[in-house]
């Protein structure tokens, strides 16, 4: 679309504690470029990724190996991170799927009372409806996708479903920019279109 973002990442902040920081450089530009993007391409990639910061290592590979056997992934797709990088406990498992001209993430966060292999399988269920379709974005990145593409006053893209929260956000943006959103449903995915 036109910027050159750099991010650096600091440290993790996990709830209750916080005090998450990374830094962003950002080389802005005149006007935003309309994004088009189609029907998800072939699979390129996938990895499944626990961290746990100042928690045991054996949550992360809980978590990671639950994801394995939720989406029938090998070992090679495995990561695990440990950090001591941050003010309080926590833990998060991402599964980054990636594809010709989108890379998309699915995550969930440790919680107290709530085992491993369940903070997984709430992501590994979110990535299995993900990949079962033929979207680029998934149910989450479609609300935020809708902001600069209408800042750049059009732009489409194919999106696994649409919720109640991207629907708001497009009567909250059509408030405030002169756009309009289109929805069309295909087969296997929705079609969203931003127009000036």
């Amino acid at each position: 679309m036109g910027p050159k973002v750099q991010l650096q990442f600091e440290r993790y902040g996990f709830y209750p504690a916080g005090g998450g920081r990374f830094c962003a450089e950002i080389q802005p530009v005149t006007a935003l470029k309309p994004l088009h993007i189609g029907e998800r391409g072939e699979i390129t990639s996938r990895r499944a990724i626990g961290v746990v910061a100042n928690l045991p290592r054996h949550i992360a590979q809980r978590e990671v190996e639950t994801v394995g056997k939720m989406l029938n992934w090998g070992s090679e797709c495995f990561s695990v991170e440990e950090s001591r990088n941050s003010a309080g406990p926590g833990n998060i498992v991402m599964i980054e799927i990636g594809s010709g001209e989108v890379t998309e993430i699915f995550s969930a966060f440790g919680q107290v009372g709530l085992s491993a292999e369940k903070v997984a399988s709430v992501a590994a269920r979110d990535a299995r409806g993900y990949l079962v379709s033929r979207a680029a974005a998934g149910e989450h990145l479609t609300d935020q996708l809708l902001l600069p593409l209408a800042l750049a006053g059009m732009g489409s893209f194919t999106a696994e479903k649409i919720n109640m929260h991207a629907l708001t956000n497009m009567t909250v943006i059509s408030e405030f920019l002169p756009v309009r959103f289109e929805i069309r449903e295909e087969d296997g995915f929705t079609c969203v279109k931003v127009a000036g």
